[in-house]
């Protein structure tokens, strides 16, 4: 036997410490996120053990994860995933959140976090643009709209390049940004404010985006007249801030003459107190700065603006927001079991709305109300939670959480059980058992102290029930602090069973368990000890008995069986059978009771138990005197009326001892205790217990002494003195029973009587803000009904400095009149007052000047009197007052006034057609503002019919004088700082020249005149529409539009050109809205034109067209709308959603749906469905089949069976068909198939034929088996069947028929199946078997086609006994090897590679003894097809239509064909066409473009080869596409608003170019701007962005070949070489080339249509002033530099001399051309350019090849086209030169000759497109054609391009010299032969490559990038040019020269080349005409090689 011994450990030894939860780091109440990009938030929490982090919703119910929008982590962060706006849910992201952290311990809750997620959303801020006044403040708003507020701040504002920050403002500064609203307020408005652009910059506190606003100006204006104080503010408003921010409170008042500003603080009791500055509180006039804002703050301020004409004031309601904070208190409270805890919650912050209570996570307060449904628990107030009765259940964590609008927060505290009563926890429960086994007893329990159990047996302690060890007994305490008991019994007897108990029990009291052991056995009654009864009370006695099973337990006394009674109740055997005495009395039952036990058996056992009866005692309730009072004496008395003696007395106070201190004595008797009170104090006080026991029990009870005590003094308020404005607080505090009342009160008058109440919150004085009515006397009272209470009367001084109500004032006076200033300053004695005067002392010995001085009540008053005032008096005169507190000064500003100065220096700044605007220094205002300026005109020529100008200046009384009060004005700086003022007058005529002069006025007198200046005023836009106008149907998708010419009054100035818009017409049937589709406008110049055609439109659409005409102001009215309809065409887009099905085997149904409504192209007539099988035969001749139809589906029969067809749709109208469907792929269903094409039957042996056949030609779908069917001859239903599975190439086809009788004749036939069916049978085939076969073959004879190049092999079985061999045979030749094919060892033939050679008859023959057979193959090799012949039949702009021929199929039909172009520098285009289609047009090119163009065709064999390569140029000349947004801007006032463009796509680069022009000319400026994305995201911009230069040399870079063409451009190269060696050579050896020139030129002729544009724009020509001034002695005629600005008449020949003829005519030969005179103007001259050296193009000539005149629009009329190249002349200004009948080799016919020179462009336009000639683009310069000379030798050599007067270009977007620098070539006058033409462009000279001599090339110059060293054969040709002729003109280097090193210096490149050019002219000069020949030729090459250094 075992002894299991255990010890109890101790309370110390516990094995772990429970914490309660608690924060380490609380989430944040907000937070507030975007769905882009997401959120998370952090708790985290601490404690023992360490608590489980969940994350609740507002009701309590835990948040789950949501896959993509909401993720929980386990370490208690919550993560909320950026989303799509369609994601977004209310009760996910915006809702509440709370974090909860719980363990063993406890449970705590977060603060609520308020979850709110933000969409994205575009806003665009902006800048309220507002009235400011000069030298006022001012307050601009930046407008963010209230939907992004909460989260979008300004982050800055910036003012030009100044950048202003709301955290860097100085009070001080002129500008600071608002730290609560981010506006931007100005201390004072300066006149350079309406000179900078102000914007602000907005950040996204979300995302971090940042957005700028527009730029905006301020109109600054100035108050001329006198305005009383007024503000756009709000009188009332409300501003908040965080307690802890600054904050500044902004009085945004303007006045004339400016207010002066006052800030009053409204006290507690509503008197206005003026404000001082310090520290904290800054005054800045109009502003007023608060740091760290608190509560003390709060409240109402006010600023008050006055000036002499009336007062103004704006009240500012602070409110601070404090942090909402809250505090339980006490944060741990330990109560005993059965005590009372009460918790406190205390709170801070503004507008507390909800206080909620919290235990362990779960609410105590529901619905705000003050229960809780706990009896237990009730709530004192909302801030007060009272716990009786503390048990287990209410320890733990109590929160209190309070919250209100902006925000939540949360306190805890815990209640620890201290002692407390033990708690069973666990127990055990009854058991059944046999003997023998342990049998384990467990209870568990908890209590403070930890409880000790004992273990009790019916009643009795175990250890006293047993005497033997198999009983053990332990304990110990768990780490949550339970205790744990065991009663372990080893080897369990049937004695051991009963009634066992276990007790747990500490110093707080006892809680026991007990249930029954039963253990099988008899029964058995243990003895065991009395039992006591206390009388009066029920008791229970129970039968230790043991055994099992019991039948009956019965109960004696005295002999006699007890039953049932009133008395008695006896207990079942089930329930224990134990016996119920109630009302026990000690003398009717107390003695022996008897328990009598029996078993079902019959056994019986018995036990006497006696019962003792004791009686308790019995307290007479006793209490205290009321009513006692300190020094008093009392007695208590706690007598026992009943009870057992002995008895004994104990008395506790506040349930402890009572001290010794206390002094109380007690006194003792019998059955009585007596408490006596000698000298009762406040100490006595609480509850006193008498506790009193015997044998029996122990009872108490209480009694409450409460001593009245009389107020005394805890905190005795004291005398207090304060500076004025600061903040009293003053404490009294006293304390008493009951608790006394505090009252304030205050002596009336500052007198020490009449005293009257005031209301505060506590027991403390409190006041904000210390003013002088606060100063006096006051009282504290404390009563509480005991005694008098008490009284102290203190005196609260306010020591007030030096002050003044105002601090700044204006006083004006006229001039010469007496002034007083007066000085009312207040404070507290000794005053002091001292004056200045513009910060100077004031001299009181000057008689004008003298001081006096009064004390009043409240301070001191000063008057300064000034008699005779005068101007220098005026200026700022400061009063300065001191006392011992402070000293502060009032400003006084005295304007002494008069009348007005004059305003000087009158100018005029700006000209409109009815407006000038004026500028003039600003006057002396005689310090009285000015009110108004009068400002008088007169128009001129009026004055000028009656005097002269002179004279006319002193006329200002007429009638047609007109006065004008100036509404306003702006005021600017000068460029030596001078203010002036500028206005507006309106009201004027246009074109009309008037004399003006203005005054000012103020309120004092008017000024002077001043003296009158000239004006006239410009042109305005035309006021009338064009009328008439007509639209007509032009060709395909073109309109014509006809208008007739405005009245010329209505110009108002020179029309040139017209506005045509069109758009389409909303009511079409087919219209839809298209992005930068809607709109088309066109621009047609010449004031003549009434006639324009508008392309591109869509067809068959009815447009709405109006036109406007345009001058050079801008455009008129719009005309009268004109609808107009397009032609029909043909449909733009083919049918859409095009599907088929299978009907049968061979019919489909096709379906589709129209084109859409806006590419019908016109009325859809119907539909065409095209179709053509996809055969894979490579003989099979597939035709496109058509069938029409106008219903939307279709139905095609007669197909070919299981045969795939492609099927395309198209849409046709009455004017052709459509654009084609892409194609669609279906099959017909399967059916059975045909028969085998042919079968044959071999005997093989004596007992086997073998059968053999071809497939069906037309298996109608896959073959899945054939069917042998075999039978005797003769013989009928006795048909064999045999099954032949194939493969999927359908093999085999043969069959081996065995076991067959020997010499029996047999029939076999045989049939194809699909998966539909059984098709038809072979012909039926009879063969006998043989011993003695012949030989055959099996394989068949066939038509074989082929396709060249792949392999073949062409079967021979040969079958026969004995077996035959195979031979073969060809064109009567037996097959031998060769490489093209060989004999296999089955004896087939196997070519290797089929080719055309190999076309023919092949045989194979077989043979044996007894026969011979033969077959015979017809092989056919089908190439690819040849190369079609493409036909260019016309080219357009943006198309080109081709034609061809079917070309050779190679054998196989043709299966289409592929059309393939590109333009250079592009990709291949592939175009798929029908084999049926014989031409086609390539739409979508680009104009003036050159497309290499070629064509194949394929068959089923493979593609052909392609054909030759053409080139093709579109017509047209290749451009840089602008698009013109607009075209009306003028330099009117009303025209410069912003302009809004739409249309643009979006996130795109663009680049904008905009035009200026007057008379002088034009600019252009370029800039380059992007769209946002549709998110509203900017793009960044693109590495590079390309300028108007790098345009242009794209467009160069496009003329010059690639790589891709070095073979085209060697061939030119070579042909351009050889041409000009050619030429040179030529003009070397021959004296005279074409004879000398008469005095005429020959003009070629110019075709009609040209004449009639020029003559529409003959007006409009505008002739460029050459600014070169070029003398060349050599010739008659000399051009020199002429005056800008200047107009001129140019007579076009001279007497004696060759005339110049204009081409627009044509000259017959051998007359002389009329002489004519042009009329021009110049323009001004560019500055700063050296013109002497510049050279000027030349147009190639188209039939040269190297380009022509492009364009239909001459130069002028490109002014206003939009378009980028103005490179090219106008038809009627294109200069011909010829030469004389007499002298010149003409063709016959008289027709022109061709002359190409370099110095004359010969040709008109041509249709033929080649590449634009980028060469000059930007020169359209006007040339005339000069005076060619003659040499000595008689040859003729021209000058060239000797500039004629002209006028100056205006496109030139740099200056003239420049641009001609940058983009002109110089030239070289050479002699030339009227038929033959030398012109090297750019483009044509960088082709020249090595062949072209070199120049050095300036670093800014744009010529060829490559080119080599000058070869022998050019340079002599070139030295033979120079020697010929006079170079007319001076020296010019050849074109595209180039150098791969460039200058450092731009100047020293000009330079050198400057001086290389003199020199060569020097030399030309200086050499006689006869001489030149002669030249030596060594300094002719050393100058070429200066000039052309490699």
């Amino acid at each position: 036997m075992y002894v299991l011994l255990l010890s109890l450990p101790g309370e110390g030894e516990a094995t772990g410490v429970l914490r309660v939860p608690s924060f380490l780091q609380e989430p944040p109440p907000l937070l507030q996120f975007g769905n882009d990009t997401g959120a998370q938030v952090s708790c985290m929490a601490h404690g023992s053990p360490p608590p489980v982090v969940t994350w609740v919703m507002r009701d309590g119910t835990v948040a789950t994860q949501l896959p993509g929008l909401r993720k929980i982590s386990g370490n208690g962060t919550l993560h909320f995933p950026p989303f799509l706006a369609q994601y977004y849910r209310t009760d996910v992201h915006e809702t509440t959140y709370r974090c909860r952290a719980s363990n063993e311990a406890g449970t705590i809750l977060s603060r609520n976090v308020q979850v709110q997620a933000v969409l994205r959303r575009q806003f665009h801020v902006h800048v309220e643009n507002t009235e400011v006044y000069l030298g006022n403040s001012a307050l601009i708003k930046c407008a963010i709209p209230e939907y992004v507020r909460p989260y979008v701040r300004v982050a800055s504002w910036h003012r030009g390049e100044e950048i202003l920050l709301p955290e860097s403002a100085d009070i001080a500064s002129r500008y600071v940004v608002l730290a609560t609203t981010g506006d931007l307020y100005f201390s004072s408005v300066s006149s350079e404010d309406g000179l900078v652009k102000f914007n602000c910059l907005v950040t996204n506190t979300l995302n971090g985006d940042r957005q700028r606003s527009d730029e905006v100006t301020l109109q600054v204006k100035q108050l001329n007249q006198n305005m009383a104080p007024r503000s756009s503010q709000k009188p009332v408003m409300e501003i908040e801030v965080e307690r802890g921010h600054d904050v500044h409170l902004p009085c945004n008042i303007q006045g004339n003459p400016f207010p002066i500003f006052t800030w009053f603080r409204v006290s507690d009791s509503a008197a206005l107190y003026p404000i001082p500055s310090s520290q904290r509180l800054i005054l800045s006039r109009t502003l007023l700065f608060i740091k760290n804002a608190d509560e003390r703050d709060a409240g109402k301020w006010i600023c008050q603006a006055s000036n002499q004409f009336g007062e103004q004031r704006i009240e500012i309601r602070l409110i601070v927001n404090t942090f909402v904070s809250v505090h339980i208190l006490p944060q741990v409270q330990i109560v005993n079991s059965g005590g009372t805890a009460i918790f406190n919650c205390t709170t801070t912050g503004s507008a507390i709305d909800v206080i909620d209570w919290l235990h362990d996570g779960k609410p105590l307060q529901p619905k705000n109300s003050l229960s809780t449904g706990r009896e237990d628990i009730r709530f004192l107030s909302k801030n007060s939670l009272l716990i009786q009765n503390v048990g287990r259940r209410d320890r733990g964590v109590y929160q209190c959480l309070v919250e209100n609008q902006r925000a939540s927060a949360q306190a805890m505290a815990e209640l620890k059980l201290g002692d407390t009563m033990p708690e069973l926890i666990y127990t055990f429960i009854e058991q059944n058992v046999r003997p023998g086994p342990l049998i384990s007893l467990k209870c568990s329990a908890s209590g403070s102290p930890p409880p000790q159990f004992a273990w009790l047996l019916d009643s009795q302690p175990i250890m006293d029930v047993s005497l033997h060890h198999r009983f053990a007994i332990g304990q110990f305490v768990d780490m949550t602090g339970d205790v744990i008991s065991y009663l372990n019994i080893s080897h369990v007897r049937p004695d051991d069973g009963g009634l066992y108990r276990c007790v747990a029990s500490n110093s707080m009291g006892t809680i026991e368990h007990s249930a029954r052991l039963n253990v099988y056995g008899p029964p058995y009654v243990r003895a065991i000890g009395a039992v006591k009864g206390v009388a009066g009370e029920d008791i229970i006695m129970r039968c230790p008995f043991a055994g099992y099973p019991i039948e009956q337990i019965r109960w004696e006394k005295a002999h006699q069986e007890l039953t049932t009674s009133p008395h008695y109740v006896l207990a079942s055997v089930h329930e224990g059978g134990h016996l119920v005495i109630k009302n026990v009395e000690p003398g009717r039952d107390q003695g022996v009771y008897t328990c009598i036990v029996r078993s079902r058996a019959g056994e019986e056992a018995r036990r006497d138990v006696q019962l003792n009866v004791n009686s308790p005692p019995v307290i007479e309730p006793f209490k205290f005197p009321k009513n006692l009072q300190e020094g008093g004496r009392a007695q208590i008395t706690c007598a026992v009326s009943s009870g057992d003696m002995p008895i004994y007395f104990a008395w506790k106070k506040d349930e402890h001892s009572i001290p010794s201190s206390l002094q109380i004595n007690e006194k003792r008797e019998e059955f009585y205790s007596l408490l006596v009170f000698k000298d009762i104090s406040a100490r006595h006080s609480g509850k006193y217990t008498c506790y009193a026991s015997n044998a029996a029990a122990k009872v108490n009870y209480t009694a409450v002494l409460q001593v009245r005590v009389a107020p005394r003094w805890s905190h005795e308020p004291m005398d207090t003195a304060v500076m004025l404005g600061n903040a009293i607080s003053i404490n009294c505090e006293a304390e008493g029973y009951p608790i006394p009342t505090i009252s304030w009160f205050k002596g009336q008058s500052k007198a020490f009587k009449d005293f009257k109440s005031l209301s505060m919150r506590n027991h403390s004085l409190l006041l904000n803000l210390a003013t002088d009515i606060d100063e006096g006397y006051y009282m504290c009272q404390a009563t509480n009904e005991i005694g008098t209470g008490l009284k102290k009367i203190i005196r609260i001084n306010v020591n007030e400095p030096a002050r003044f109500e105002q601090p700044a004032r204006n006083v004006s006076s006229r001039r010469n009149d007496p002034i007083t200033l007066d000085c009312h300053a207040k404070g507290d004695e000794p005053i002091t007052i001292a004056w200045t005067h513009n910060n100077g002392r004031i001299d009181l010995n000057n008689f004008r000047f003298s001081i006096a001085e009064m004390k009043t009540e409240k301070g001191v008053d000063s008057q300064l009197s000034i008699v005779h005032s005068d101007r220098h008096d005026s200026g700022a005169y400061r009063c300065l007052a001191q006392n011992p507190y402070g000293r502060a000064e009032h400003l006084i500003f005295l304007a002494v006034q008069e009348r007005p100065d004059t305003p000087a220096n009158l100018e005029v700044i700006e000209v409109g057609s009815r407006t000038v605007k004026l500028s003039w220094r600003r006057p002396f205002d005689g310090n009285s503002p000015v009110l108004s300026y009068l400002v008088q005109y007169q128009p001129l020529k009026y004055m000028m019919a009656h005097a002269t100008l002179g004279a006319a200046g002193s006329d200002w009384n007429g009638n047609n004088i007109i006065n004008v009060t100036l509404p306003s004005t702006s005021i600017s700086r000068s460029y030596d700082s001078d203010q002036r003022e500028n206005a507006i007058v309106t009201g004027l005529s246009p074109a009309t020249t008037f004399l003006i002069r203005m005054q000012a006025i103020n309120e004092i007198e008017r000024s002077a005149y001043t003296d009158a200046i000239v004006l006239k005023t410009q042109e305005e836009a035309p006021t009338e529409a064009p009328s008439n106008v007509q639209v007509q149907t032009g060709g395909e998708s073109e309109l014509i539009v006809i208008w007739q010419i405005p009245p010329r009054e209505s110009w108002n100035g020179e029309l040139i050109g017209y506005t045509i818009n069109c758009s389409e017409e909303k009511q079409n049937i087919n219209y839809i809205s298209v992005v930068n589709n809607s709109l088309k406008s066109v621009i047609v110049s010449g004031w003549a034109t009434t006639k324009a055609t508008l392309r591109g439109l869509r067809k068959y659409t009815r447009y709405a067209v109006t036109v406007r005409a345009i001058n050079s102001f801008g455009s008129g009215p719009w005309s009268a709308t004109i609808l107009g309809t397009t032609a029909e065409g043909v449909p733009e887009a083919a049918p859409q959603n095009v599907t088929c099905s299978a009907l049968s085997s061979q019919s489909l149904k096709i379906s589709w749906l129209e084109p859409p409504l806006q590419l019908h192209g016109g009325i859809i007539q119907g539909y065409k469905i095209l179709y053509r099988p996809i055969v894979h035969q490579i003989d099979f001749l597939t035709k496109m089949e058509i069938k029409r139809t106008s219903n939307l589906e279709t139905y095609v029969h007669t197909l070919l069976k299981a045969t795939n067809y492609s099927i395309r749709a198209l849409a046709y109208t009455s004017t052709g068909d459509g654009v084609t469907s892409q194609p669609l792929f279906c099959q017909t269903d399967d059916d059975v198939p045909d028969s085998p094409a042919a079968i044959k039957a071999a005997a093989l042996t004596a007992d086997s034929i073998l059968i053999s056949w071809l497939p069906p030609k037309n298996r109608n779908g896959i073959i899945s088996h054939y069917t042998v069917y075999a039978r005797e001859a003769g013989r009928k239903g006795q048909t064999k069947t045999h099954l032949v599975r194939v493969d999927e190439h359908g093999y085999p086809v043969t069959f081996e028929a065995r076991s067959l009788a020997e010499n029996q004749m047999y029939e076999f036939w045989v049939s194809a199946s699909t998966s539909v069916g059984e098709g038809e049978p072979t012909s039926v085939v009879a063969q006998a078997t043989n011993t003695r076969a012949p030989a055959r073959i099996a394989s068949f004879g066939q038509v074989v086609r082929k396709a060249a190049g792949t392999r073949l092999v062409l079967e021979c079985m040969a079958v026969g006994n004995p077996t035959p061999r195979a031979r073969w045979l060809t064109r009567d030749r037996p097959v031998t090897f060769s490489p093209f094919y060989e004999v296999t060892n089955e004896g087939n033939l196997k070519i290797h590679r089929v080719e055309g050679s190999l076309s023919g008859n092949y045989t194979c023959t077989a043979n044996n003894l007894f026969g011979s057979d033969e077959i015979q193959y017809q092989l056919i090799a089908m190439k690819p097809p040849s190369a079609p012949q493409i036909i260019v039949q016309y080219a357009s702009a943006d198309s080109i239509r081709v034609s061809w021929d079917a070309p050779e199929d190679g054998g196989a039909p043709l299966q289409g064909y592929t059309l393939s172009y590109y333009a250079s520098g592009e990709s291949w285009v592939q175009t798929e066409l029908l084999p049926e289609n014989n031409a086609y047009t390539i739409t979508g090119l680009k104009c003036g473009n050159q497309y290499i163009i070629k064509m194949s065709a394929h068959n089923m064999v493979a593609t052909g080869a392609s054909s030759e390569e053409i080139n093709v140029w579109t017509k047209g000349k290749r451009d840089i596409r602008w698009t013109v947004v607009t075209s009306d801007i003028s330099n009117a006032e009303e025209n410069r608003e912003n302009l809004i463009f739409c249309d643009f796509l979006p996130a795109k680069w663009y680049q904008l170019r905009i035009s200026a022009t007057n008379d002088a000319g034009k600019t252009t400026e370029h800039y380059h701007f992007s769209t946002t994305s549709l998110d509203g995201i900017t793009i960044s911009p693109p590495p590079i962005l390309a300028s108007e230069y790098d345009l242009m040399d794209n467009l160069i870079n496009a003329t010059n070949p690639t790589s891709g063409d070095w073979l085209t451009t060697f061939i030119i190269i070579v042909i351009i070489t050889v041409t000009i060696i050619t030429i040179a050579l030529t003009i070397k050896h021959r004296s005279t080339i074409c004879g000398p020139l008469s005095e005429g030129y020959e003009s070629r002729a110019i075709r009609s249509d040209y004449k009639d544009e020029h003559e529409n724009g003959r007006d409009q020509q505008v002739y460029s002033a050459s600014p070169v001034k070029t003398v060349d002695k050599g010739n008659e005629s000399e051009m020199y530099e002429i005056s800008p600005y200047a107009t001129f008449s140019v007579n076009g020949g001279r007497t004696g001399a060759p005339t110049k003829t204009p081409t627009r005519g044509v000259v017959p030969t051998g007359q002389t051309p009329h002489d004519y005179t042009m009329q021009f103007k110049t323009f001004g001259h560019p500055e700063g350019e050296n013109l002497n050296a510049t050279a000027y193009p030349l147009l190639p000539n188209a039939n040269a090849s190297f380009g022509h005149v492009m364009g239909k629009s001459s130069w002028h009329k490109q002014r206003y086209h939009n378009t980028e190249d103005e490179s090219t002349l106008s038809k009627s200004m294109t200069i011909v030169a010829g030469s004389q009948g007499g002298h010149s080799k003409k063709s016959s016919g008289g027709r022109p000759s061709k002359i190409g020179s370099t110095g004359v462009v010969a040709g008109s336009e041509s249709d033929t497109s080649i590449s634009p000639n980028t060469e000059f683009s930007n020169m359209p310069t006007y040339r005339v054609p000069c005076k060619s000379s003659r040499g000595s030798d008689g040859r003729v050599v021209l000058d060239i391009f000797q500039p004629d007067s002209s006028t100056e270009s205006n496109n030139d977007q740099i200056s003239p010299a420049l641009e001609r620098r940058l983009n002109t070539p110089r030239h070289v006058g050479m002699a030339v032969e009227s038929r033959s033409a030398v012109h090297c462009s750019r483009k044509t000279a960088s082709q020249l490559g090595n062949q072209t001599l070199e120049r050095r090339n300036c670093p800014s110059s744009s010529n060829s990038k490559d080119s080599g060293r000058p070869s022998a054969a050019l340079s002599d040709a070139s030295i033979a040019a120079i020697t010929s002729g006079d170079l007319a003109g001076g020296f010019r280097p050849p074109v595209a020269f180039n150098d791969a090193r460039e200058f450092g210096d731009q100047v020293e490149c000009e330079r050198e080349q400057r001086a290389l050019d003199l020199e060569v002219q020097r030399v030309m000069e200086n050499t006689r005409e006869a001489n030149l020949a002669k030249m030596d030729r060594e300094e002719l090459t050393s100058l070429l090689a200066s000039l052309y250094q490699p």
